[in-house]
């Protein structure tokens, strides 16, 4: 009985550098996500990665937080569960307003 692997119950994965379908599984990064490495290219990634952006409404609701509620980076880093530099430099990209 021949093995399939579980690449080849899916529709063909391609290599994202070259366009290839000549990848293999190659371990977990440090996220834990699969790795797979290019028998053409040699490149070695994960072939769907997830996006790191902050939904636009959380931040809005977090930096209103922050602002408006007097909240503490501290405190809102234990409310919301992000990290306390992300707070900052989103309140640094923020723009000010004017004093008028």
């Amino acid at each position: 009985m021949a093995r399939t692997s579980s690449l080849a119950a899916e529709a063909a994965p391609r290599c994202t550098a070259c366009g290839s379908e000549r990848i293999v599984k190659n371990g977990k990064n440090v996220c834990g996500h699969q790795q797979f490495r290019c028998r053409a290219c040699g490149v070695s990634r994960v072939l769907a990665p997830k996006s790191r952006e902050t939904a636009p409404e959380r931040k809005a609701e977090v930096l209103r937080a922050v602002a408006t509620e007097r909240l503490s980076l501290r405190a809102a880093q234990r409310v919301f569960g992000v990290a306390r530099g992300t707070i900052s430099k989103w309140l640094e990209k923020k723009p000010k307003p004017s004093r008028r």
